[in-house]
């Protein structure tokens, strides 16, 4: 298989395999927000029952022992490792883009390199130039003798 057919065939499968990640970074990022509507409600909660604690004097107002229950931090926790789950995605996803980029450049390169080669073999056989029926002339005159050439000055 050649370079440029290898190159299309990774490339036919690009849009599906960055559908995929996206589809679940999508719902990676619901299930965040999820989590985190769900944690500020229970923080809120928290905050307020503690509010209610000092207002009628079971807690005073610096007690060290007002913290946040070990769901909410548990919680945060779970949130921390989604969004480090998205990060992933993430850049799998741009991995995968800058390795076809990067493909797309060597398979360039090489187009390019070919190019130049057919053009300068096409200058170094423009010496013999064709005639309108495909023959090449070559120095000599049609009568096959061979002699020198006039040259105009």
């Amino acid at each position: 298989m050649s370079f440029l057919e290898e190159f299309q065939a990774n490339l036919d499968s690009l849009p599906n395999i960055l559908h995929k990640k996206y589809a679940l970074l999508r719902d990676l990022d619901k299930s965040l927000q999820d989590n985190q509507r769900q944690n500020e409600q229970r923080c809120e909660q928290e905050i307020e029952d503690i509010r209610r604690g000092v207002r009628s004097g079971n807690i005073t107002p610096d007690t060290s022992v007002i913290r946040f229950s070990d769901e909410a931090l548990d919680e945060q926790k779970h949130s921390i490792r989604i969004a480090d789950e998205k990060v992933g995605l993430a850049v799998q996803a741009y991995d995968l883009v800058d390795t076809h980029i990067q493909q797309l450049d060597q398979y360039l390169k090489k187009f390019d390199e070919e190019l130049r080669r057919e053009r300068e073999n096409a200058a170094i056989t423009g010496g013999l130039a064709s005639s309108p029926d495909g023959n090449t002339k070559s120095g000599k005159n049609e009568g096959g003798r061979g002699g020198r050439k006039k040259r105009i000055i």
